[in-house]
């Protein structure tokens, strides 16, 4: 269980380490210039292939198609709902408790939404890249060292773990939350493909609406319902629905690992 843990924390210390370096040659390169959108979001994707390079060579993340092969497909239309389902309460919570983005994280996630390589950046290498470090690499190792009966430990540490890395307290508690369901998942898989798909569908949503609705990011739920609370309430009820019928739908069709 030690080495697992110490290993988990060298997984961390890793993706770090790759985020260091990628940013601090970027910015090199871009000399005494303004860092761009699109510096940034290149930084992004340099960062996400190369994470995804190395723990697929080192196999820290093992690849195989066992769980693709049994084609679960209706399943990831559950897994896409259960993320759809759960963005709206979690901003509503995140904005009841008084969090919010800091502005450097506002403008820079404003930033990669209008570059031309946000979507690739944000919705696909980053899914994947996360998913592989923290589901594949560091939860699949605690939950080998963790007896049965201790694995919701391993799913909140490493739940834990990928609200840290975001480094600020509005995303880390979403993260968090959004960890211990992909913990779930994976637990009852051992697949990083539902993570992935859940990933995807959250950023995506994130990425167009941000798109349609460029001042969103500014705004309150609230704001963004033109001041009606009741409006808010509803579509937060709405969203809980989904969120409880797709939990309900997983819970049959994730089979648990034997």
């Amino acid at each position: 269980m030690k080495k697992a843990i110490i290993d988990s924390f060298m997984y961390v210390l890793i993706l770090a380490a790759i985020q260091i370096v990628v940013g601090t040659v970027t910015k090199f390169i871009s000399q005494t210039a303004d860092v761009t959108p699109m510096v940034t979001t290149l930084c992004s994707v340099i960062s996400s292939v190369l994470t995804i390079a190395l723990f697929a060579w080192r196999k820290w993340t093992p690849m195989s198609g066992q769980y693709i092969n049994q084609r679960p497909w209706f399943t990831q239309f559950w897994v896409i709902c259960l993320a759809l389902g759960s963005a709206l309460p979690m901003t509503f919570f995140t904005e009841q408790v008084g969090l919010e983005l800091p502005p450097d994280y506002t403008k820079l996630f404003k930033g990669m939404i209008n570059s031309d390589l946000g979507f690739l950046a944000l919705a696909i290498l980053a899914p994947i890249a996360e998913e592989m470090v923290f589901r594949g690499a560091i939860l699949r190792r605690l939950l080998d060292a963790f007896d049965k009966r201790w694995h919701w430990a391993a799913i909140v540490i490493t739940a834990a773990l990928f609200g840290i890395v975001h480094l600020n307290m509005a995303q880390g508690i979403n993260a968090f939350v959004m960890g211990l369901l992909l913990g779930w998942m994976y637990m009852r898989t051992r697949s990083i493909v539902p993570g992935i798909i859940f990933h995807f569908a959250n950023n995506t949503m994130a990425f167009f609406l941000y798109r349609l609705f460029p001042n969103a990011a500014d705004k309150t739920l609230v704001e963004f319902y033109g001041g009606n609370m009741t409006n808010v309430l509803m579509a937060v009820a709405f969203s809980l629905m989904i969120f409880g019928a797709a939990l309900y739908q997983l819970n049959f069709r994730l089979q648990p690992k034997r």
